[in-house]
């Protein structure tokens, strides 16, 4: 091919990529409906506002299965406590200082955030060897816990194994990897857990599950929280 061919080949094609990229600029952006959360668990779009009930897509099955555990007031309690309610669910264990601070930090913002909307509070123990109900009730007292709208529960390890592992998937158990200096001064196994805050509908079905350390997480679940407990009437 000749320079002069070439050189007209070159002013051709950059006057045809101006021409797309001229199309391209003009053409409307595409912009997210207003509510539309990403949902990290189960990786879908869904729009929290007008469907807060229904389950995220990859979640669709999960339940709470029956449980009978104990709360920090010594009372027996079981998987009625969720029954007709919404409900955020957690799992930590009070010596814990690694993710379960950040977690029970974030439910104290969502109690107040979320006052007056019907919205309750869970929170499981998976070191029940150490968590007995006097240590659940002061660590609430400790940390603000209003114990009206949030219980804090503890009971046999296979049992809550049960519902972490067997119903939600995740796993529990020890971590030999790292250790834990209690205020006796001996140590323990760091308990690995879900580090998520897991919202359950009033039939025990897993709506959504949320990383505590995510703020838009957050913002999504306080956001849909709300929108589903008006859905449901609550108060």
């Amino acid at each position: 091919m000749s320079q002069r061919a070439l050189g007209v080949l070159i002013v051709v094609v950059g006057v045809v990529l101006a021409g797309l990229v001229s199309v391209l600029l003009l053409l409307p952006r595409s912009v997210p409906p207003s509510g539309a959360m990403q949902q990290g668990q189960g990786g879908t779009v869904m729009d929290a506002a007008s469907e807060p009930l229904k389950p995220d897509e990859m979640l669709v099955g999960y339940q709470i299965p029956e449980f009978a555990l104990t709360d920090q007031d010594g009372r027996p309690v079981e998987q009625s406590i969720l029954d007709g309610e919404l409900t955020i669910l957690t799992f930590i264990f009070t010596n814990c200082p690694f993710a379960c601070p950040g977690m029970t930090g974030e439910m104290l913002k969502l109690q107040e955030n979320l006052k007056g909307t019907g919205v309750r509070f869970l929170s499981i123990s998976v070191d029940p060897a150490n968590d007995t109900p006097e240590v659940l009730k002061a660590y609430g007292e400790r940390n603000g816990i209003d114990f009206a709208r949030w219980s804090l529960l503890t009971g046999p390890f296979e049992d809550v194994r049960s519902i972490v592992r067997d119903s939600l998937n995740f796993f529990v158990g020890e971590d030999t990897s790292r250790q834990i200096t209690l205020a006796d001064g001996s140590s323990m196994n760091n308990l690995s857990h879900p580090s998520h805050l897991i919202l359950v509908g009033p039939e025990r079905e897993v709506l959504g599950i949320y990383l505590y350390y995510e703020p838009e997480r957050m913002v999504a679940l306080r956001t849909r929280a709300r929108a589903a407990a008006r859905e449901l009437g609550l108060n």
